[in-house]
């Protein structure tokens, strides 16, 4: 069963949280995960690619965009589902309900923004982790 992480940032503004993926991800990477990203929308995807690419001029972090048509084999994958994700072991999930796959993963981390929807968004996504027995860790930024 995954471990969930929830990482509450302190700003409402989408920018931030896409920078804080980066991250995490590139984090997730260092350590040897290979690591999927959940995106609400392909244009969500685009723009987290664009940033992954761009991130820091210090590191790498080679990833691919999934259209659903086949497994990455890359490091870092992401996309609006899961379809294609089943190398990875680490799940960053920026949709807007708890993921359903959480056999799949080892760790799931959950994103929240400081606006009050993604707040709301979150604690449902708690309750529904917990209603599953997942272990999980809050951390407030």
């Amino acid at each position: 069963m995954a471990q969930v992480n929830f990482y509450t940032l302190p700003s409402s503004e989408a920018q931030s949280r896409l920078l804080f993926v980066c991250r995490l991800t590139e984090k997730a990477y260092s350590l040897g995960h290979r690591i999927h990203i959940q995106t609400e929308s392909d244009q969500q995807s685009k723009l987290l690619d664009d940033l992954l690419w761009q991130y820091a001029s210090s590191s790498f972090i080679p990833h691919r965009t999934l259209d659903g048509s086949s497994d990455s084999r890359d490091p870092v994958s992401l996309g609006t589902s899961l379809a294609g994700a089943k190398h990875a072991d680490v799940l960053i999930n920026l949709g807007k309900q708890a993921s359903q796959a959480g056999d799949q993963f080892s760790r799931i981390n959950e994103v929240i923004s400081a606006d009050s929807e993604s707040l709301e968004q979150g604690r449902n996504r708690y309750r529904d982790y917990k209603g599953k027995n997942y272990q999980i860790e809050t951390f407030k930024l």
